[in-house]
C-alpha cells in the first residue's frame, strides 16, 4: 500500500503547475503579520461625554470669570438711571443721545408706559420739557414732573435731565427733552435768543441799527435768513443798514429772522428780563 501511495504523489507531482515556484520567506512573514493584526479585535471611536461633575466646573469657572470682571458679551450701559423716592421713581437721563426705543424698553422693564425722546434745541432749552404728553413745557403735571438742576446751566454743557414719575403711573405718557444738538445737526425748538447761553446773551441788538447787528452776528458766524416787515410781517431779503431792529429770533442753527423797522422799537419787558445781570446792558 506504501507504493501505491508513493506512486500517486509522483504522479500529481508531475502534473503541478506550480512545483517549480517557491515562496519567499520575508513574503510569507508579512503576509502572516497582516492576518494576526486583521484578526485582532478594534477598540470601538470613544465619544466625549459633559459628565456632571466636569459640567459643574466649567460653570465654576464661567462664574468665576464673571466675578472678575471679564465678560465675554457685555450688557450696554444703561441709558436711564431709576432710584426710588416714596412712592416715585426719580428717573435721570444719563445717555441723551439714545434711542426713543432704547428709553422705552427700560421704562417697560419697571411696568412704566413712558415715551421719552430727546431733540436737539437751541443751548437755553437744553435739559428742559419742550413737548409730549402728559406733561407740559410750562409747569409740572400730575404724571410727570421735570425736575431742574440749578447746578447746571444748559449752556455751559449737557444738563442732568430728572423727572419725577409715579410708580403707579396711570396710562402712557410721553415726553420730549431738549438735549445739544451734535455737529452739522440742526435745531428743532430754539429759545430766546438773548437767553443765557444763547447767541445774543448781552448783547444790547435792540441799541443797534441793522447794520450794527449784522456786524455783531456775522462775528459770532451767524447769518440772516430774512426780514419781517409792517404790520402784516411781509417777508424781504434785505431792508437798509440804517434801520432798526425790534426783534430778533432763530430759524436754525446759523440763521435768524429780524423784525425790522425805519424806527427805532420800545424795548419790551422781555428783553429787559434776558438783558438783566449782564453788565451795563439794559
Amino acid at each position: 500500500m506504501n507504493h501505491d501511495v508513493r506512486q500517486l504523489r509522483v504522479m500529481l507531482r508531475a502534473h503541478d503547475p506550480a512545483s517549480d515556484v517557491s515562496a519567499d520567506r520575508s513574503d510569507l512573514t508579512a503576509q502572516a503579520r497582516r492576518v494576526m493584526t486583521a484578526s485582532r479585535p478594534q477598540p470601538s471611536p470613544r465619544r466625549r461625554a459633559w459628565k456632571p461633575a466636569v459640567l459643574a466646573v466649567a460653570l465654576g469657572t464661567a462664574v468665576a470669570v464673571a466675578a472678575l470682571g471679564v465678560v465675554v458679551w457685555p450688557r450696554p450701559a444703561e441709558a436711564l438711571d431709576f432710584a426710588r423716592s416714596g412712592k416715585d421713581y426719580i428717573v435721570t437721563v444719563k445717555d441723551v443721545y439714545a434711542s426713543p426705543e432704547r428709553y422705552a424698553e427700560e421704562f417697560r422693564m419697571r411696568g412704566l408706559a413712558v415715551t421719552l425722546e430727546l431733540e436737539p434745541v437751541s443751548p437755553s432749552l437744553v435739559g428742559k420739557v419742550v413737548g409730549g404728553r402728559g406733561t407740559s413745557a410750562e409747569r409740572p403735571t400730575r404724571q410727570i414732573e421735570p425736575i431742574p438742576d440749578p447746578n447746571c446751566p444748559a449752556f455751559e454743557g449737557p444738563c442732568t435731565v430728572k423727572l419725577r414719575i409715579p410708580a403707579d403711573l396711570a396710562g402712557p405718557a410721553g415726553v420730549t427733552l431738549g438735549r445739544p444738538a451734535r455737529a452739522g445737526e440742526d435745531y428743532t425748538t430754539t429759545g430766546e435768543i438773548s437767553a443765557p447761553g444763547e447767541v445774543l446773551h448781552c448783547v444790547p441788538y435792540m441799541r443797534m441799527t441793522i447794520g450794527q447787528l449784522r456786524g455783531e452776528l456775522a462775528e459770532r458766524g451767524m447769518g440772516i435768513d430774512s426780514f419781517r416787515v409792517g404790520p402784516r410781517r411781509e417777508v424781504r431779503p434785505n431792508v437798509p443798514d440804517a434801520w432798526w431792529p425790534s426783534g430778533v429770533v432763530l430759524s436754525g442753527r446759523t440763521k435768524v429772522v429780524i423784525y425790522a423797522g425805519p424806527e427805532q422799537a420800545e424795548i419790551s419787558p422781555w428783553y429787559r428780563d434776558a438783558q438783566a445781570g449782564c453788565p451795563g446792558r439794559d
